[in-house]
C-alpha cells in the first residue's frame, strides 16, 4: 500500500491551470465575452465564490479537528466524516470547482467556462479516484462504508 494517495498534481494547481488556460485561450483564440451584464456576472461570481470559500475553509477545519492533513500528497491519518463531509466527501475540491466558475463568470472567460468540465474530470478521475483507493487500502471498511453512505460532489 502506498503511503500517499499518489494524485498527478497538488488539486489547486489543477484548477488554477485551468483558470490560467482559460483566460490565455481568450486571448490567443479571440474567444468573444459570455456577454452577461457586469451586475449578473459580479452577482453569481461572488455569490458562488463565498460559497466555495466556506465549503473550503470549512472542510480544513474538520481536517483540523481530525488531526489528519488536508494535502493528499502527505500522509492520511484519519477520516473526516462530520460535518460538511456529511453532504459529499469531496468538499474541498467541490469549493475549487464553485471558486473556478465563480472567476470565470466574473472575468467573462468564454475559455475558462468551456475548460470547466474538463478540470472537473481531471479532478476526478486523476484525484479524487486516486485518493479514494488509497483511503479504502488505509481505513478498509470503514472508509467503504462512508463512500457508499456519502456522495463523491453532491
Amino acid at each position: 500500500m502506498s503511503r500517499t494517495a499518489g494524485v498527478i498534481a497538488p488539486p489547486p494547481l489543477l484548477y488554477l491551470g485551468g483558470l490560467g488556460a482559460g483566460l490565455l485561450a481568450d486571448r490567443l483564440l479571440a474567444l468573444p465575452p459570455v456577454g452577461l451584464p457586469m451586475g449578473v456576472r459580479m452577482g453569481i461570481g461572488l455569490a458562488l465564490g463565498m460559497c466555495g470559500a466556506a465549503l473550503i475553509a470549512t472542510a480544513l477545519g474538520r481536517f483540523g479537528r481530525a488531526g489528519t492533513p488536508a494535502e493528499p500528497w502527505r500522509p492520511t491519518t484519519a477520516l473526516a466524516t462530520g460535518g460538511v463531509y456529511r453532504l459529499t466527501r469531496n468538499p474541498m475540491y467541490l469549493g475549487m470547482a464553485f471558486l473556478l466558475f465563480a472567476l470565470a463568470v466574473g472575468f467573462d472567460s468564454l475559455g475558462t467556462l468551456l475548460l470547466f468540465p474538463v478540470v472537473v474530470l481531471v479532478v476526478d478521475r486523476f484525484v479524487i479516484s486516486r485518493e479514494e483507493l488509497y483511503l479504502s487500502g488505509q481505513f478498509g471498511a470503514p472508509y467503504d462504508a462512508y463512500r457508499l453512505k456519502v456522495r463523491r460532489w453532491l
